[in-house]
């Protein structure tokens, strides 16, 4: 089996040249430059396993030790999986407004007040099913 297209797939290509010291490869079919090199990054299968340990309760830390990967590898790989696969729940009658009094006064003080970091509160309440808020105060312009 010859080298393939990334692209198209593929056998008919030319050489064009080198690139970083590796030969360097036009396809026929689409005209993609494209260098003969393994693929990067971990296999599927440790992706998969990473997300099945953390839904079944084993900690980031923990699952990136097991793996020999790094904590923030496990929360890019979660990312990833919930982008592609996790569906919001559906709102469920209408929506209600609601307001915190002292959040209001938070974030309408001066932020040469506010001390170092950004305050940003994550709500999942149980009052109301589906329900989430994320409050963060705005940058201060400059």
């Amino acid at each position: 089996m010859g080298l393939r297209c990334k692209r198209c797939g593929s056998e008919e290509q030319v050489k064009n040249g080198l690139m970083r010291s590796k030969q360097r490869y036009r396809c026929k079919a689409c005209g993609l430059n494209f260098t003969d090199t393994p693929a990067r990054g971990k296999p599927l299968a440790m992706k998969a396993t990473a997300v099945l340990l953390y839904v079944s309760g084993l900690s980031m830390n923990r699952t990136a030790k097991l793996l020999g990967v790094s904590t923030p590898t496990i929360q890019a790989w979660l990312e990833q999986f919930a982008a592609a696969y996790a569906q919001k729940p559906e709102p469920e009658g209408r929506a209600v407004v609601i307001e915190l009094d002292e959040m209001w006064h938070y974030l309408k003080k001066s932020p040469s007040r506010s001390g170092s970091g950004r305050l940003g509160i994550v709500l999942q309440g149980s009052w109301w099913t589906g329900s989430a808020a994320v409050v963060t105060r705005p940058r201060a312009s400059a």
